[in-house]
């Protein structure tokens, strides 16, 4: 029971690391908030948390929209009485995934959608409004869920790890501004990362050292960042991503 007590809203909570994130944060005591556009997806993680003997509700959000950040931060604290933990996860990832291409084929459109979604929803628009909150609670966690696209070049997802970048940079500042207030902030770094906690057994690969990540492995993360075992430990970017960021191996082919 190491989040016991605290109040935990997390970004992007329906499937993929979000989701793992929420279930272990319950298991661990936390009351939850699940976040995301997909109504019966969160809603089916919310009746698994509660299966389980864990609280949580879920919130419809759209992190592309202030208002409904907003609101889904406020109706949070008033659900639970509180906000103590901060998770933004959430990214548009299906337009990364489709909008591979160079900087200079960009529309403007296109690279304001992915900043808008990666950086002013998922990390400006849920301080804002968040902060208020956990200062209110006394103090708290904020995690932040950068990407190794963040600290390496990768051809074709310019707009992504620039999002991801400027992330990294938000965390140190943010966490100087907030220490007054007892807030910790701090970011992931995450690897490649499959789809579910269930797909084990996958062996090295794409540059990894040790195997390909699971959202678990992300979430357990979390769980340290969100606990008061990391109580020491603020502005910092943790990186778990197998050593593919620090693997000279296999940029110079060995």
């Amino acid at each position: 029971m190491r989040l016991e007590g605290k109040v935990a809203l997390i970004s992007g909570s329906t499937r993929g690391i979000g989701r793992s994130t929420a279930e272990m944060f319950a298991r661990e005591g936390a009351k939850v908030a699940v976040t995301g556009r997909t109504v019966d997806r969160g809603q089916k993680v919310v009746a698994g948390i509660r299966d389980a003997g864990g609280e949580a509700e879920y919130f419809e959000l759209d992190v592309t929209q202030e208002d409904s950040v907003r609101s889904v931060i406020d109706a949070t604290a008033e659900r639970f009485g509180r906000l103590d933990v901060l998770i933004n996860n959430a990214a548009p990832t299906d337009a990364v995934s489709t909008l591979v291409k160079p900087l200079v084929d960009y529309t403007t459109e296109e690279w304001n959608h992915i900043l808008l979604g990666t950086l002013t929803g998922n990390v400006f628009w849920a301080c804002k409004y968040g902060i208020p909150h956990l200062i209110a609670a006394g103090g708290g966690s904020i995690v932040n869920i950068s990407s190794g696209q963040s600290v390496v070049g990768l051809s074709g997802f310019c707009a992504y790890g620039a999002a991801k970048g400027a992330i990294n940079s938000l965390t140190r500042t943010l966490a100087v501004e907030n220490a007054r207030h007892g807030i910790r902030v701090n970011t992931i770094i995450v690897g490649r990362v499959i789809a579910h906690s269930r797909d084990t057994g996958v062996g090295v690969g794409a540059g990894h050292l040790t195997r390909l990540g699971t959202p678990n492995d992300i979430a357990y993360c979390a769980t340290w960042l969100a606990s008061n075992e990391s109580a020491f430990v603020t502005g910092s970017l943790v990186t778990a991503d197998g050593g593919f960021s620090i693997n000279g191996d296999a940029i110079v082919g060995t």
